[in-house]
């Protein structure tokens, strides 16, 4: 059987508002966590947290929200930022490679 790619994770918690994982990837799908206090909003942008938003999502309050990306999912050439956690506890993030050494667990 053969595969399009690795796929990795990514947790990161909500206090997380800086570099998640270097340039370049590709990001294949996300699980948002909301914490209960209202709609939860997730925006995810490139080069850095005021960068171009290339994700934004909204779950709502007290769920859970699963998104699989079709085809090549959404490219950040400039790695994946976080701009907003409004309301979210954790978000996972899913994708095509990792340029560290290995997944990162938020505190």
């Amino acid at each position: 059987m053969s595969y399009k790619a690795d796929i990795q994770a990514t947790y990161i918690s909500a206090a997380t508002l800086d570099v998640i994982i270097a340039p370049s990837i590709r990001l294949k799908g996300i699980i948002i966590v909301s914490s209960g206090g209202g709609i939860g909003t997730v925006d995810l942008r490139t080069n850095n947290p005021s960068g171009a938003s290339l994700f934004k999502a909204q779950v709502p309050s007290g769920l859970i929200t699963s998104l699989n990306i079709p085809e090549y999912g959404i490219l950040f050439p400039e790695g994946i930022y976080v701009n907003t956690f409004t309301s979210v506890s954790s978000v996972t993030l899913f994708t095509d490679k990792y340029s560290g050494p290995g997944p990162t667990f938020g505190g």
